[in-house]
Formats: C-alpha cells, sequence, structure tokens
C-alpha cells in the first residue's frame, strides 16, 4: 500500500513549482488560491483526490500497480466507474510525480472568494463522489397501468401508486399570482389524463 499523504505532498510539490515556474503573472491565475492536495485515498488500488490550483480544480487519479499507463499517450482519455457513475478522465505526466489522469471540476478558479471557498466546494465535489447516485424516475405500477389502459379500473382510481416515496426532488417554485392548490391538481389530472389516453384540453 503506498503512503497516501507522501502522494498529495508530491503533487502539492509539483503543482507549486508550475506554479511559481510556468504561471506566475498569468491572469488566468486567481491570485486568493494556492495549491493544495485535499481528501487523497486509495480507491480500487488508485490513489485519488482533488487538486486545488490557483488556475484549475481537477480529481487526479494516479495508477495502481498492475495498471500500465505507459501504453497509452498523453492527452488519451479514459471513462471509470465511481458509484455516482461515470468520469473522464485525461491523461498527463508531471514532473515528480509521473503518470497521472485528470478529471476536470473547474477552470478558471476566479469564482471562489478565497481558499476554503475553494475546498468546500472539492470536499462537496468527494462527499458526492462515492455516494450512489439515486435514480430519481418515479416507479410505475405496471398492474395498475395495465388496467388503466385496458379501460378497468375506475376513472376515480388514486394515482399514489406513481407517487416517488422519500423523494429528494425540490417542488418548482409557484408561479406570482398562480394558485398553488390549483396548479398542484391540474399536474396530478395531466398525469391521469395522460396514462388514460385523455389529451383534450377539456379533461
Amino acid at each position: 500500500m503506498r503512503d497516501v499523504q507522501r502522494v498529495a505532498a508530491s503533487l502539492e510539490r509539483a503543482f507549486e513549482r508550475i506554479h511559481q515556474e510556468q504561471m506566475r503573472d498569468i491572469p488566468i491565475l486567481n491570485p486568493l488560491l494556492r495549491v493544495q492536495a485535499l481528501g487523497f485515498q486509495e480507491y480500487q488500488g488508485r490513489v485519488l483526490g482533488v487538486l486545488i490550483t490557483p488556475w484549475l480544480m481537477n480529481l487526479v487519479m494516479l495508477p495502481a500497480e498492475a495498471d500500465n499507463w505507459d501504453e497509452m499517450r498523453l492527452g488519451d482519455k479514459q471513462s471509470y466507474n465511481f458509484p455516482s457513475g461515470d468520469y473522464r478522465f485525461l491523461l498527463n505526466e508531471i514532473d515528480g510525480v509521473g503518470r497521472c489522469q485528470a478529471h476536470s471540476l473547474y477552470s478558471p478558479m476566479h469564482e471562489f472568494i478565497n481558499q476554503d471557498h475553494a475546498i468546500a466546494a472539492a470536499q462537496s465535489f468527494l462527499d458526492r463522489l462515492m455516494v450512489e447516485a439515486v435514480d430519481e424516475t418515479d416507479p410505475v405500477d405496471e398492474e395498475l397501468l395495465g388496467r388503466i389502459m385496458r379501460g378497468e379500473e375506475s376513472s376515480e382510481v388514486e394515482m399514489d401508486g406513481f407517487a416517488v416515496s422519500g423523494s429528494s426532488k425540490t417542488p418548482a417554485p409557484p408561479v406570482r399570482g398562480a394558485n398553488p392548490v390549483a396548479s398542484q391538481v391540474d399536474s396530478v389530472m395531466s398525469r391521469r389524463d395522460l396514462l388514460r389516453g385523455n389529451f383534450s384540453s377539456n379533461s
């Protein structure tokens, strides 16, 4: 097992050197930020974490012992699966670090007002990265839907079976001057009409 903190420190030194020797006084820099490696950990044998610099924020990944990235060309892209989804990484080579792959999060970095702001954004991304994505698609009661389509179900059937249980969706803000109760009823009726094949405006 590699020393993750040593890897993170090597990245910080390498990008601080790039900052001082290659990026100094370039307008793209955000002078309120500094180079910092955040949240580095081992995941599926690879070392992974977020690198913050005054000009970019990347999710950086170093190879596992079984990986052979020497056969890849610099600039090649490769997708990797995480609990939250698939992410594309670009192959690079950094003096003092070697070959690594990076997924761009932000560039340039002018929207960040200080280092703490950038750290909060990086940590928020890392927290979401390792959380399995929730399918927010409304579950459909196939049996109920079939009865409705065949005309076997009463027109007064309740649609609770089509509600999202524990949904994390945020309702849209109300339109000024609109009746919120009426809007909700219209929404439910639209869904009922769709399921029954009633598309007339008078339904």
